[in-house]
């Protein structure tokens, strides 16, 4: 009994290290820099309890216009949200966010992706820096495949969610994984 209880347990670790072997080096955002319109004023960035369609969690972005008038930009999808504290993940958007910063503090939210499944997910009190685009091919690959998906459905974007982890986290995309992302149906918002 002892012995079939060991080779089970000797298989759920094969299995599980076969699924997701955790590389020795934690992933860290690189790429180049992404600087906002320089007429906006970023007040803060902080994890969010509310609900997006673009990720599976959402950060508040505070700001405000340094005009008179309403600035626009864009957030580019592929862009890295850099923690703070160094227990939390940092973020990834994998759909471009509009932005608007008027004459009075306003939040946009931002649906986000996390890329450190060993540490905490957002929450209310945790802050981040814009950062880089993303120069890792993998994430490139995972941001062309689902910038034109719908992934508002919460099975989709955990399987999204699942795929950044397995290139920040693990081995990397498989062709089965990438096919499966590729089998989602369209975004038609876009």
């Amino acid at each position: 009994m002892k012995d079939l209880v060991f080779r089970g347990a000797l298989a759920l670790a094969l299995l599980f290290l076969a699924c997701d072997v955790l590389p020795t080096d934690e992933f860290d955002p690189t790429g180049t820099q992404f600087n906002v319109n320089s007429n906006i004023n970023v007040v803060s960035i902080t994890g969010n309890p509310d609900l997006s369609p673009n990720g599976p969690f959402t950060l508040g972005m505070t700001m405000v216009s340094k005009t008179s008038s309403v600035e626009t930009d864009v957030l580019p999808a592929g862009l890295l949200l850099k923690r703070r504290v160094n227990n939390t993940q940092h973020m990834l958007l994998l759909k471009s966010h509009a932005i608007a910063a008027g004459t009075t503090s306003s939040v946009v939210l931002l649906g986000a992706f996390c890329c450190n499944k060993l540490k905490a997910s957002p929450d209310a009190g945790d802050t981040f820096d814009i950062g880089p685009v993303t120069d890792n091919s993998d994430l490139q690959q995972i941001v062309g495949i689902v910038k034109h998906k719908d992934i508002s459905n919460s099975s989709n974007m955990w399987m999204v969610q699942r795929a950044v982890y397995m290139v920040t986290d693990s081995t990397g995309l498989t062709q089965a994984y990438i096919d499966s992302i590729n089998a989602l149906p369209a975004d038609t918002t876009d």
